[in-house]
């Protein structure tokens, strides 16, 4: 069997076991296995469940065999590969793009979600350890059936298609991030162990868009600590000059000058492949990091989805492009309107929220009410808040109204109904 049928079917494997988790084991006896769990219950509370012992277990084989988790377990990566491939049945090939960020915008994610609130939490409140493997419950931190599926579709074969080989998983995702330090320490790594033609089969192999041509050449090893030890790079050498080796850390030779590469992605056998857009990397990130925050938590998307969409559009007026250019001045005129009126919206959400619990009523009524008008999905809480407001100032014909519209949209919730009861008993 090739190492490509093995690796697919360990991810077939893999993809059998969460559904069997999801419709066996899930209903208590483990729970969410997913790796924020890592951050959100143990750096938060000391808690350790399942997603925990997953991450633990991650790190932990990350310093022996290399990211090998996200080559052959991660339905992300897996979702990508599978979009490369369909694009390549349409005879549709897209340039992956070479760029900084796919150090840095990984690593922003990982720090402003997940490592610097939960680790100040902790600092700020009682932490314990205990163990509870069955918590939280499976669908805890999932997203629903459209959210999740605008997810993969988005950070799936969107980012393929305008980013290249593994987009998400090399720009976007804060896990690869997490185990990016690890990976660099991995004592199994691709090495160079023949000789080498430079037919750069090995680069054009690897879906995740390394170089591995030039780093084998220049470094004897692949440094690239996005490497996920898929081995498709030694499967492809004609030569057999590349091999998957261990080598004792106390050996390994490790160097800065190991991830400053300078003259990757250039060789004419591949610079066709690939697209950098390194001059515009302040821009791309400002774009990427400025439109993330503005949607990122609205209509139930989630840091994934949110960034995914923000970073297809900053490439899209960053790079150049086929289309006119008076065309292209009107699309990104639009996608920042659409940025701005949902960033507007956001801003509305937390000044009104921020004004309420601190008692400002008459400011926070005028940011909430921007909010009902303008955010196209109905909430509740925002009505509600409204009508306490209201009901605070003497308004009750105000506050009825809004209690009323928070009932029609949650009927089955309390809240309304004590206000609606509490506005009655003062009339």
């Amino acid at each position: 069997m090739s190492i490509t049928h093995l690796r697919i079917s360990v991810l077939i494997f893999v993809h059998i076991l969460i559904l069997a988790h999801v419709l066996i084991w899930g209903s208590g006896t483990v729970g969410s296995v997913d790796f924020q769990e890592f951050f959100h219950a143990f750096l938060k509370h000391g808690t350790i469940n399942a997603g925990v012992v997953l991450v633990l277990l991650a790190f932990g084989t990350t310093l022996i065999f290399g990211r090998f988790f996200c080559g052959w377990a991660c339905h992300f990566g897996a979702i990508q590969e599978l979009s490369w491939w369909v694009l390549e049945k349409f005879n549709i090939k897209p340039k992956t793009v070479d760029s900084k960020l796919v150090t840095l915008l990984p690593i922003i994610i990982l720090l402003n979600f997940y490592v610097i609130p939960n680790v100040w939490y902790a600092s700020t409140h009682s932490w314990e350890l205990s163990i509870k493997l069955n918590e939280p419950e499976i669908w805890a931190f999932l997203p629903g059936w459209i959210i999740g599926g605008l997810t993969f579709l988005v950070d799936g074969f969107l980012i393929v298609y305008f980013l290249g080989r593994k987009g998400f998983c090399r720009f976007l995702c804060p896990w690869g991030a997490f185990l990016k330090l690890p990976n660099s320490l991995a004592m199994f790594k691709v090495r160079k162990t023949g000789d080498c033609t430079h037919c750069h089969e090995c680069t054009t192999h690897c879906p995740i868009g390394i170089d591995v041509s030039y780093e084998i050449n220049a470094y004897n090893k692949v440094t690239n600590t996005n490497c996920t030890s898929c081995l498709m790079c030694t499967s492809g050498c004609p030569e057999n000059a590349i091999s998957y080796q261990f080598l004792s850390p106390i050996k390994e030779e490790i160097s800065i000058s190991h991830y400053q590469k300078q003259k990757q992605y250039i060789h004419h056998q591949i610079s066709n492949l690939f697209k950098s857009i390194r001059s515009k990397d302040m821009a791309f990130l400002f774009l990427s990091i400025l439109f993330g925050v503005m949607i990122d938590g609205l209509y139930g998307m989630g840091h994934f989805l949110s960034y995914g969409i923000a970073i297809i559009s900053a490439y899209f007026i960053v790079s150049p492009s086929s289309f006119k250019l008076g065309l292209k001045q009107v699309l990104i005129g639009c996608i920042f309107a659409i940025f701005l009126f949902h960033g507007m919206i956001k801003f509305s959400i937390w000044q009104g929220i921020e004004n309420f619990e601190q008692g400002k009523f008459q400011q926070g009524i005028l940011h909430l009410k921007r909010v009902v008008s303008w955010h196209p999905k109905p909430i509740g809480r925002f009505h509600l808040m409204l009508g306490e407001m209201y009901l605070v100032q003497g308004n009750s014909e105000h506050a009825f109204f809004h209690a009323k519209q928070a009932q029609i949209i949650n009927p089955n919730h309390d809240a309304p109904k004590l206000l609606l009861k509490k506005i009655k008993a003062i009339e």
